[in-house]
C-alpha cells in the first residue's frame, strides 16, 4: 500500500512538472489539462492519507515484521513503525507523548523470546487497542479487555485477525 501512495506522489508531481513546461511554452488548454490532472491526484493523495486506517507496529527483527507489514497492508491498513523501548528511550515511559501517535487505530507490540520487563505502553498511551506479539508462542490468543496476547508462530494472519477482533468487539 506504501508503493501507491509514494506512485500517486510521483504522478502528480510528474503532471505538475509537465503544466508548467506547457505554460512556460504559452499552450493555455494544455496547461488547464495538466494542472487540473495535477490537482485530482493529490487530492486523492489527501484523501487516501486522511481515510487510511493506521497500525502501530513497535519493536520486532526485520524478517518478521516485513511479513506481518505485508499481512496488514494486504487488508487494508498502513503501517507506521516504531522501534520499542529497547532499542530507544521511549517518551511514553518518561511522561511525554508519543511522537508516532498518528491516530492509529491499534498498536501491535512484538515481543522478543526471553524479553523480561514492561510491555511498551503504545496502546494505553494512544488509546487503542494494542496486540502482544510474542515469538516462539504458539498458544491460542488470549484476550483481556482491549489488549490481546498472541503468538507469533501462529503467523502474521492470526495476528492480523485477533487485532481486527479487538477493533470489532
Amino acid at each position: 500500500m506504501r508503493w501507491r501512495s509514494e506512485l500517486v506522489l510521483y504522478l502528480g508531481a510528474f503532471v505538475a512538472f509537465g503544466a508548467v513546461l506547457l505554460w512556460a511554452e504559452e499552450a493555455t488548454w494544455p496547461v488547464v489539462v495538466f494542472g487540473v490532472l495535477a490537482g485530482l491526484l493529490l487530492l486523492a493523495l489527501a484523501w487516501r492519507a486522511a481515510h487510511v486506517p493506521k497500525v502501530l507496529v513497535v519493536g520486532g527483527d526485520e524478517a518478521h515484521l516485513r511479513e506481518l507489514e505485508d499481512a496488514l497492508e494486504g487488508v487494508g491498513y498502513e503501517v507506521c513503525t516504531c522501534a520499542g523501548p529497547a532499542n530507544r528511550p521511549c517518551p511514553v515511559f518518561q511522561g511525554r507523548d508519543c511522537p508516532l501517535g498518528e491516530r492509529p487505530v491499534a498498536a501491535l507490540i512484538y515481543r522478543p523470546a526471553g524479553a523480561a520487563g514492561r510491555y511498551a505502553p503504545c496502546g494505553r498511551a494512544l488509546r487503542v487497542p494494542s496486540v502482544i506479539v510474542e515469538e516462539h508462542l504458539d498458544a491460542e490468543p488470549a484476550v483481556a479487555g482491549r489488549v490481546a496476547r498472541v503468538g507469533l508462530d501462529r503467523g502474521p494472519d492470526r495476528v492480523v485477525r485477533t487485532m481486527e477482533d479487538l477493533l470489532a468487539g
